[in-house]
């Protein structure tokens, strides 16, 4: 027990790295700066830990979280794939409930809801299946707590976690022959995560034990109630968005599989085991829980008869599911993970298997990683600034940093704190010469700025009250269409802006 404790500890010292004074737990979110723009309107004035680049899936269903309603037009807006995202809306109205709807505290309790699911789970794990009486149930406890697939769940607030436990609970409802509840848990599941609808064979009578024609009438009726939540939830998403989205997950069978071993071999040639390791480690231990799962037929084991599914839905996953560094594909399997630390022989040999199928921990700490913060920095009193609709992309020149806009364009500078007096500064250039207009309040400057010349600017004594405060930046000369492939419309650009 000292062990398990211990581990559990190292679990909450790491994610204390993800705690900030000011934007609280949203930095387990992955709110990417380039959706900054879209966001929903009641995000505006929450203080948020923004992460450079596109960010992780996980600021999509925090919205519809903060939201409190799947059809909300915002909505369609603010989230990339609007009917796909709301297929998981269990957690995101879990957590607006627990929120009491206020943004702040909404994104607080989605942000902490994989950590509640890791913590139970911990709990169901080692009194259930691996209880603190031998090695081997340390190891498997904490080969599957401490490897990528639930941790990467855990630090990017998703769906895989929850929808693992509840999984869980009902697995150990049809072992306990309490199959009702056990379709019912099963059922919930499928609306955290619709592919938790492939645990429906563990409702079999195979898993139950019993045979005859009633007990696969019965079956019947508990696979119905574990799979229409989330058939019906997605069919009235189809009817309501006109599309399902998700297709780009699938591929051909072993596709997506033979694009990953050919991106970790090309990691490995060009840069290195080093850079390659974490998903090589992946990818064997994959490979051998499935392996294991599906050479080893145990249909009267719920386990298996949960785990079997997703085994075979491995080979079908596509590029968007094993791509990239730490992938998704050790969130989607899971179940498998699970199963297989349950299923695993309590033999030499199972050891050994044990040990390679659990290799990921050896990620553990990069999984547990914060995201690096984006290039907008947290001024003095939680002071942010905001780029909304009109401002492209950031870009870096050395220390420096800068925006286009294309025209007129505005900067909502948020002060959550009391209200107070600061100075803006920051520098504009334009590639012709114009005049730009900045008005704050009620109060406008006229600023002219040669052309493709820095122009620096600074706002004195500038009035931030509570919340949201509009700086304004207009021209009447039309901007410059810049050449080659991008021809975007340039007015002018702000450099290094601060708040102090």
């Amino acid at each position: 027990m000292i062990a398990y404790v211990a581990l559990a500890t190292t679990f909450f010292l790491h994610l204390r790295s993800f705690y900030h004074s000011h934007t609280g737990f949203t930095s387990i979110i992955s709110f990417g700066d380039e959706f900054a723009p879209r966001r929903i309107p009641r995000l505006e004035d929450v203080p948020i830990y923004n992460v450079a680049g596109a960010g992780y899936d996980g600021q999509f269903y925090a919205q519809i979280a903060v939201a409190g309603n799947p059809f909300d037009p915002a909505l369609v807006t603010a989230l990339d794939s609007v009917a796909y995202r709301n297929r998981r809306v269990l957690v995101p109205a879990l957590a607006h409930v627990m929120g009491l709807g206020r943004p702040a505290l909404v994104l607080t309790m989605y942000a902490l809801f994989n950590v509640f699911s890791w913590v139970i789970l911990a709990a169901l794990l080692a009194r259930w299946w691996f209880p603190p009486t031998d090695l081997q149930n340390l190891l498997r406890w904490a080969g599957f707590l401490f490897g990528v697939g639930l941790l990467l769940s855990v630090t990017r607030s998703l769906s895989d976690g929850p929808s693992l436990l509840l999984i869980a609970a009902g697995v150990r409802a049809v072992e306990q022959r309490r199959p009702w509840l056990g379709a019912v848990l099963l059922g919930t599941a499928g609306l955290a995560r619709e592919t938790s609808v492939l645990a429906a064979p563990a409702l079999l009578p195979g898993g139950l034990r019993v045979e005859g024609r009633r007990a696969w009438i019965t079956a019947a009726a508990r696979i119905a109630i574990c799979v229409l939540p989330a058939g019906v939830w997605m069919a009235v998403l189809r009817a309501h968005f006109g599309y399902a989205g998700g297709g780009q997950n699938f591929a051909p069978p072993l596709f997506g599989f033979a694009g990953k071993l050919g991106e970790v071999h090309d990691t490995w040639r060009t840069s290195g085991f080093a850079i390659a390791r974490d998903e090589f480690l992946a990818v064997v231990a994959l490979a051998v829980q499935v392996g294991l799962v599906l050479a080893r037929p145990r249909p009267r084991e719920p386990w298996w008869a949960v785990s079997a599914p997703f085994a075979l839905f491995a080979f079908l996953l596509g590029d968007a599911v094993w791509e990239g560094n730490l992938g998704a594909a050790t969130r989607v399997l899971l179940p498998v993970t699970l199963a297989f630390n349950v299923l695993v022989p309590r033999t030499r040999r199972g050891l050994l298997l044990l040990l390679v199928g659990n290799l990921t921990v050896l990620s553990a700490t990069h999984a547990m990683r914060p995201p690096p913060r984006s290039y907008d920095p947290v001024f003095e009193g939680g002071v942010t600034v905001k780029y909304p609709e009109n401002w492209y992309p950031r870009e870096i020149d050395g220390p420096h940093n800068f925006r286009w806009a294309s025209g007129t364009a505005e900067l909502k500078v948020q002060n959550p704190g009391a209200p107070r007096t600061m100075r803006i500064d920051f520098t504009l250039r334009s590639v012709r010469a114009r005049t730009v207009v900045i008005r704050v309040n009620d109060v406008e400057r006229s600023v002219s700025v040669p052309g493709d010349v820095l122009t620096p600017v600074h706002l004195e004594h500038v009035p931030l009250g509570q919340g949201t405060t509009l700086v304004r930046f207009s021209t009447e000369e039309p901007p410059w269409l810049e050449p080659g492939t991008a021809k975007r419309k340039l007015g002018f650009s702000v450099h290094d802006l601060s708040v102090r």
